[in-house]
């Protein structure tokens, strides 16, 4: 059985405000049952919603209830709506988020609106046909949003800002590129129907209180806690913020910066880490530690973070992800950040865990990058954690954001982008690119973005790394000719193969930085770091 419970009226009034004429259809399975979406329910709401339009002064609405029997069964609701479908802008739905979704996939030119929140599901016994999960009951429906399709449970991560870097064409990682990607279809569907302004909205971290387990219902407790919920207005950003670290202050002063890149691993000797350090200091101005990259169990990047600085005198990007910590964790590891004066965060997503070394352990995810942007961005500013409490000498960091700049859609991903630049980030470092005009077409598509770009670049340290990456890693695009160099160096020697990505790379940073305004280079060359410095003479770079 599927509990449904009707959205506020006011939410109701809010998102029909723009159509003339809709249709109210009620569902006379699970939510009648319950007395939220039948016959009767349906005729209700077409009056309040008349009276509503009246008292509004707004005369001269079509609107019509039906009621059918179910609206999760393609064949019923096709046959009993398609005769009446065209003379409407959009559908009510008095369903829960099954039949939201399947009105929407039926009529993908239509505006679904839902009318009900979907609590929880009951059992189903049944040993025939096979079942998708559209609905995980969050209690908070979201998918007049989202273009009726659920991101809570048809994205791997969950994500409410997504895509992730995690896609390539439109497939997700997770399945190994079997899946579509929720978010690349939730971007086509209200592109479709010139909605983008609904894609790049942002969404506040999740109230899970309205979700936990165990749930129960009864008389009016669910409902009143539920109001006692408030969303908090979100201030964009784009204000002039301070450079705290060393790297935004060179970036500030617009020199072209060097950053690296160092990875812990399974260990707790950080012997490797600090010479892999000393090797770039004085050739990048801050170098990022990873934070378990992609999914595998390394050490908290924190610790070499911090000893980096100390030992090496070389400034740190931590990176942070959210796939392994809620918020609480989150914050208690930025506030250790600041007590051990780390000044740049790297905010990430994070690769899912099915991809990594440990691939049966539980995915958080409980704020996204966006989310996670959000909170550093009260933490920084107001001195607040999420829920505005206060903070004793709160840590000042310049914040950064990771972007694909070979992703397809690349709208898709500018627009994501867009979202947490208007929360407030200081600087963006991109994924690997492989040629200069894959460069140049980000860096234009971004410019009106108006934040510094660290365009990622990584040297191939084997012929079997390319490939690798090729394969594996989401949007890496090497060109022919890139290929066919390494190659032909690779069979005269190893030391040819070497000076050739010296070359290659080389070339690569030289026209970056004449033809893009990229404001530096990420330099990704973990575990053979000795290239960096050799790669940056070799462009001709001061």
């Amino acid at each position: 059985m599927i509990i449904v419970q009707q959205k506020p009226l006011e939410k109701i009034f809010a998102m029909t405000e723009i159509f003339q004429n809709f249709l109210i259809v009620g569902c006379d399975g699970c939510a009648a049952i319950v007395q939220a979406g039948g016959e009767k329910q349906a005729e209700i709401l077409k009056t309040l919603l008349e009276m509503h339009r009246r008292l509004g002064g707004r005369n001269g609405s079509k609107i019509k209830a039906v009621s059918i029997l179910r609206q999760c069964d393609r064949q019923i609701a096709a046959s009993s709506l398609h005769p009446l479908i065209e003379d409407y802008d959009a559908l009510i739905s008095l369903a829960c988020g099954v039949g939201v979704q399947t009105l929407a996939d039926l009529y993908p030119n239509k505006i679904i609106i839902p009318a009900n929140d979907t609590m929880f599901i009951g059992m189903h016994d049944t040993k025939e046909g096979k079942f998708y999960e559209m609905c995980r009951a969050c209690g908070d429906c979201i998918l007049f949003e989202t273009g009726g399709i659920c991101p809570i449970t048809r994205c791997a991560k969950s994500l409410l800002n997504g895509p992730c870097g995690g896609q390539a064409e439109g497939k997700c990682e997770v399945g190994g590129w079997k899946n579509e990607c929720a978010w690349v279809l939730i971007y086509n569907r209200l592109k479709e129907r010139n909605k983008l302004d609904l894609f790049t909205q942002f969404r506040i971290p999740r109230d899970y209180r309205i979700s936990e387990h165990p749930r129960e219902l009864g008389g009016e407790m669910l409902a009143e806690e539920k109001e006692g919920i408030k969303k908090e207005e979100v201030i964009s950003g784009g204000m002039k913020r301070e450079a705290y670290s060393e790297l935004m202050k060179q970036i500030s002063e617009g020199k072209f910066v060097f950053t690296g890149e160092l990875e812990p691993v399974k260990t707790t000797n950080l012997h490797e880490v600090l010479e892999g350090a000393k090797i770039l200091k004085g050739h990048v101005v801050a170098i990022n530690i990873t934070d378990n990259p992609t999914s595998f169990g390394y050490m908290n990047a924190l610790v070499p973070s911090y000893m980096i600085q100390r030992k090496v005198g070389v400034e740190a990007v931590y990176q942070m992800t959210t796939r392994d910590r809620n918020r609480l964790a989150l914050l208690s590891d930025v506030l250790a950040a600041g007590a051990l004066g780390i000044k740049n965060i790297l905010v990430l997503t994070g690769d899912h865990t099915t991809v990594g070394d440990t691939p049966e352990s539980k995915p958080v995810f409980d704020l996204d990058s966006a989310t996670f942007t959000y909170m550093m961005r009260k933490v920084i500013d107001e001195g607040v954690d999420l829920k505005g409490n206060k903070i004793e000498d709160p840590p000042k960091f310049n914040i950064g954001i990771a972007a694909a700049p070979n992703a397809d859609p690349l709208e898709a991903e500018l627009l994501k982008i867009e979202r947490k630049v208007k929360l407030g980030v200081d600087f963006i470092q991109t994924q690997c690119v492989y040629s200069v005009e894959q460069a140049r077409r980000f860096s234009d598509a971004a410019a009106y973005l108006k934040t510094p770009i660290l365009f990622g670049v990584a040297p191939f340290k084997s012929m079997a790394m390319m490939k690798w990456m090729i394969k594996f890693v989401p949007g890496i695009k090497v060109p022919e000719d890139v290929e066919q160099r390494l190659r032909r160096a690779k069979e005269k020697s190893k030391e040819a193969f070497r000076e050739e990505n010296v070359e290659i790379f080389g070339e690569l940073l030289r026209e970056i930085r004449k033809t893009t305004n990229a404001a530096g280079i990420h330099m990704m060359a973990v575990g053979y770091e000795w290239i960096v410095p050799k790669i940056i003479e070799r462009s001709g770079i001061a």
